[in-house]
């Protein structure tokens, strides 16, 4: 269809700050937890001066609010319909955490999910980066037009596994319909890869010559009795600065450029080879 109408090159986006989507190969692997501690670490650094916003587009069963413990009257949802996203509706809609993050979060009733349409989330994200230095976008691990066109908007479009056989063939299964629907290729694609552990038999080089992605540097380790605590009390901004998951996401922050260097340290350790 994109061929027939003449559309095959993505349209301009326009001016306003950079998109990140995070999604997952299926479901369990830790999108949510990458999503939202990359937001968290770059409204830290907030090197555009105009902060982030953690947008939640796995629209059916959306887990942002539950990681934050939000509760909250308005959703992405609420947005849809709308023919003119004003710096004033958009405010109405975004929750402002205590981490002084904003979020949108999805409807607490998956069928509302329904509304969001491709346009919707068109506009939704071009209003959005219009008033955001980050957009970083939780779209889940089921594809639906509304983040189908996230991904394709994206400026970085983050795929995220874990290291076991099920979940890098989801990879490739999921990398394979971008390319067939023209979402995405493979090799703009960027695949994080969680849990990893020492005797993981599949390794991140191994991945990338799999799935034909490119596979982040910073990995984050497999190390559940350290997030446990924080994801149970709703509280995930508060894993511990020193924990080994919480320093492998702000690296991986500061590989993306969304966050400097030296937020990624734990404060006080020395910067040599082992750090």
């Amino acid at each position: 269809m994109r061929r027939r109408l003449g559309a095959e090159e993505r349209a301009d986006p326009g001016p306003g700050g950079r998109i990140l989507t995070v999604s997952g190969a299926k479901g369990g692997v830790g999108a949510t937890l990458v999503a939202s501690q990359l937001a968290l670490a770059a409204q830290a650094s907030d090197q555009t001066e105009r902060g982030a916003i953690l947008v939640d587009l796995d629209l059916l069963c959306g887990d942002v609010g539950s990681y934050f413990d939000v509760q909250f009257r308005r959703s992405v949802a609420d947005l849809a319909g709308i023919p003119d996203i004003s710096a004033q509706v958009l405010s109405e809609a975004v929750y402002r955490h205590e981490s002084g993050l904003s979020m949108l979060i999805a409807p607490a009733e998956g069928e509302r999910g329904e509304d969001v349409t491709e346009a919707t989330a068109r506009q939704l994200l071009t209003a959005v980066r219009s008033h955001y230095g980050v957009v970083i976008v939780d779209c889940g691990s089921h594809m639906n037009s509304a983040n189908a066109a996230a991904i394709e908007m994206a400026d970085t479009a983050l795929l995220v596994t874990t290291p076991d056989v099920i979940a890098v063939r989801a990879v490739n299964r999921m990398v394979r319909m971008w390319d067939r629907l023209r979402i995405r290729k493979a090799e703009d694609t960027l695949t994080v890869v969680n849990r990893l552990g020492r005797a993981s038999p599949i390794q991140p080089q191994l991945i990338a010559r799999i799935t034909g992605t490119h596979v982040a540097r910073s990995v984050l380790p497999a190390n559940f009795r350290e997030l446990q605590e924080a994801q149970d009390a709703g509280r995930i901004q508060d894993l511990d600065q020193r924990g080994q998951i919480r320093r492998a996401a702000w690296a991986l922050a500061a590989e993306l450029g969304l966050a400097r260097q030296e937020a990624a340290a734990p404060a006080g350790r020395r910067r040599g080879r082992r750090a």
